[in-house]
């Protein structure tokens, strides 16, 4: 596996306060079809409250006490997973290995899950450095993505 990340942060339970901080992350077209398939930019006041469900768990990352990053982790009880999903990371903190972090702590949050084997992620784009970031975080190529044109990513929890 490789090396952790040595970006300094951790992951809280995501409260609405801080939705129009995500949403100002979402700092174009390109970064806004790829993280939720949205075709008008800017993207709604509402956009992050929307994603809101009662099955889904929506966490911020924090370093220095500000948010930094942003994710859900999406049951799917039928494939005995958990999807990591709306992965964003503030705009002007990228590159700063924040990606890698988030995926790293929310993987640790889905594995202690009893009813868990894997942890997956959909990545929609040929970003090289989102690629990275996957990898870096520990997961694997294991297929292309179900419901769009894309690459599936896993990693087993043990």
């Amino acid at each position: 596996m490789s090396e952790p990340t040595s970006a300094r942060a951790d992951i809280i339970p995501y409260t609405g306060e801080f939705s129009s901080v995500v949403r100002s992350w979402i700092d174009s077209e390109e970064t806004l079809y790829y993280l939720c398939r949205g075709k008008e930019f800017p993207p709604a006041e509402d956009l992050v409250d929307s994603w809101q469900r009662p099955d889904i768990t929506s966490y911020l990352l924090f370093s220095e006490r500000k948010p930094v990053g942003y994710g859900e982790l999406w049951p799917r009880p039928a494939e005995r997973a958990v999807e990591i999903a709306h992965l964003l990371v503030d705009p002007f903190r990228r590159s700063e290995g924040f990606g890698t972090k988030i995926l790293q702590l929310l993987y640790q949050q889905a594995a202690v899950r009893r009813d868990v084997g894997r942890v997956v992620v959909n990545l929609y784009n040929d970003s090289e450095v989102a690629l990275g970031c996957y990898l870096k975080a520990g997961f694997e190529l294991v297929g292309t993505a179900t419901h769009t044109v894309g690459l599936r990513m896993a990693r087993i929890v043990k």
